[in-house]
C-alpha cells in the first residue's frame, strides 16, 4: 500500500482524490490533499476527516511523506511542484500539460533524470483509451503500408464563456500559458505524436473567435513529416463539433472516431495498384478491401462514468509506485515534452506568420511569450 497526497483539489485534482478515497486506485490511500482555498479545503475536510489538509506544498511533503504526489494545480505551477517533490525522492504524476514552455519543461525532466528513484509520470488518459492503443500497433506493424496522409480535426471541446469567466488564469498567456492548445487539444496532440512520431516542421494560423479571451480557442496547423503531411484542425466555439482521427496508408485507411474505428485494408498496396492498371481509373478488382472496426466497448463507458477515464493513469502509476517499475507506466513524465514542443511549435509558426522547425528554439519561445503576456497586461 502506498501513500498518495493530491495538491490542486479543485475541478480535476478534486476527482483524483475522490477516486483514492473511493477506493478506486488498488493498493493506494490518500493521505493528504494541498490547496490554496480555504473553503475548498473545509469542504474536502467535512467528507473526508481521515484526510490531512494543508495550505502549504512544503508543510504537507515534510509532516504527510507520501510515497507519491498527484499535482493537479494551473499549469505555470507544476514545475516548481514537480521539481521539490522529486528532489525528496516522492514519486510524481502531474496533470497535462507537464509545464508551460519546453525550456521549463526540459528543467524538470533533468531533475527527474537525477533522482531514478522517483517515479516520473503525467495524465496523459487518452493513451489509456483501447481504440488508440490498438491503433498504435496496426500502425507500427506496417499493416497500413507506408504513410501517406493525415488528419485530426478536434472540435468537440466545447467551451463557453461562462467556463473562461469562472478562473482568472483560465484562456490567458499569464495565467495558463495558452488556450485551446495547451489546456484541451494537449491530450489529441499527445496522441499523434505517439501514434506518427514527432513532425519536422509546423506551419499555423491560430484566432480567437466568438469568445472574449486573449488566446487562441481556433487552431488549423500543417505538420510536415519526412514522406506525408497531418492537418491538425481544433476549437472549442462551434457545434455540434467532432472528434476525428484519418490516418492514410499506401495499404489501407484508418477512421478514428471517439468511440469507434473503420479500418479498410487494401487487397493490395497501391503501389501495386498503380502498376497493374490497365485503364485510367484503375482496375476495379485490384482496389477491393475488407472492413474492420474497432469499439470503444460497453465496460469501458460503464468504468468511465463511475470513475472518469483518469482513473486508469491513476492505477497504472500506483502500480509502478508500489512495484518501483516506471515500464508500468503509459506516459512518462519526460514524454510530456513532446506534445509541447509541438504547442509551442503551432503558437510560434502563428506569431511569426511562417514555418517553424520543431523541436522549437526554448530560448526564442520564451522571449515570444513574456512579449505576449506582456500584450495582454496592457489589454487588462
Amino acid at each position: 500500500m502506498i501513500s498518495v497526497a493530491v495538491v490542486g483539489i479543485g475541478r480535476m485534482g478534486g476527482k483524483h482524490a475522490s477516486n483514492f478515497c473511493k477506493g478506486a486506485v488498488k493498493n493506494a490511500k490518500l493521505v493528504a490533499v494541498c490547496d490554496i482555498d480555504g473553503k475548498v479545503l473545509e469542504a474536502f475536510k467535512a467528507k473526508h476527516p481521515n484526510v490531512a489538509v494543508y495550505s502549504d506544498y512544503d508543510k504537507m511533503l515534510c509532516e504527510a511523506k507520501p510515497d507519491a504526489v498527484v499535482v493537479a494545480t494551473p499549469h505555470y505551477s507544476h514545475s516548481a511542484l514537480v521539481k521539490k517533490a522529486l528532489e525528496k525522492g516522492i514519486s510524481v504524476l502531474v496533470e497535462k500539460p507537464i509545464t508551460v514552455t519546453v525550456k521549463d519543461a526540459n528543467s524538470v525532466i533533468e531533475v527527474a533524470k537525477a533522482h531514478p528513484e522517483a517515479v516520473f509520470a503525467i495524465m496523459y488518459n487518452q493513451r489509456s483509451n483501447s481504440i488508440y492503443a490498438r491503433a498504435k500497433k496496426i500502425i507500427e506493424s506496417g499493416k497500413l503500408g507506408d504513410l501517406q496522409r493525415a488528419s485530426f480535426t478536434v472540435t468537440d471541446w466545447y467551451r463557453t464563456q461562462y467556463y473562461y469567466n469562472m478562473g482568472g488564469w483560465r484562456a490567458s498567456w499569464s495565467g495558463e500559458g495558452g488556450g485551446t492548445l495547451i489546456n484541451q487539444c494537449v491530450h489529441q496532440i499527445d496522441i499523434l505524436q505517439w501514434l506518427l512520431g514527432m513532425p519536422e516542421k509546423i506551419i499555423s494560423r491560430c484566432k480567437t473567435e466568438g469568445r472574449k479571451i486573449t488566446t487562441e480557442n481556433d487552431v488549423t496547423a500543417l505538420f510536415l513529416y519526412k514522406n506525408y503531411d497531418c492537418v491538425f484542425t481544433a476549437s472549442t466555439h462551434e457545434l455540434p463539433g467532432e472528434n476525428r482521427l484519418v490516418i492514410v496508408g499506401s495499404k489501407g485507411t484508418m477512421t478514428i472516431t471517439r468511440h469507434k474505428a473503420v479500418i479498410k485494408y487494401l487487397k493490395m498496396d497501391e503501389k501495386e495498384v498503380n502498376a497493374r492498371a490497365k485503364r485510367d481509373y484503375g482496375n476495379r478488382a485490384d482496389k477491393k478491401y475488407t472492413k474492420k472496426y474497432m469499439f470503444y466497448g460497453l465496460k469501458n463507458y460503464i468504468t468511465d462514468g463511475l470513475y472518469g477515464q483518469q482513473c486508469n493513469i491513476l492505477r497504472d502509476f500506483a502500480a509502478a509506485v508500489e512495484s518501483k517499475d516506471p515500464s508500468l507506466l503509459r506516459a512518462r513524465g519526460e514524454e510530456g515534452v513532446n506534445a509541447l514542443n509541438i504547442i509551442n511549435a503551432i503558437n510560434m509558426s502563428a506569431w511569426k506568420g511562417k514555418e517553424v522547425k520543431v523541436p522549437v528554439d526554448p530560448e526564442e519561445y520564451e522571449k515570444m511569450l513574456a512579449e505576449k503576456i506582456d500584450s495582454e497586461k496592457k489589454i487588462k
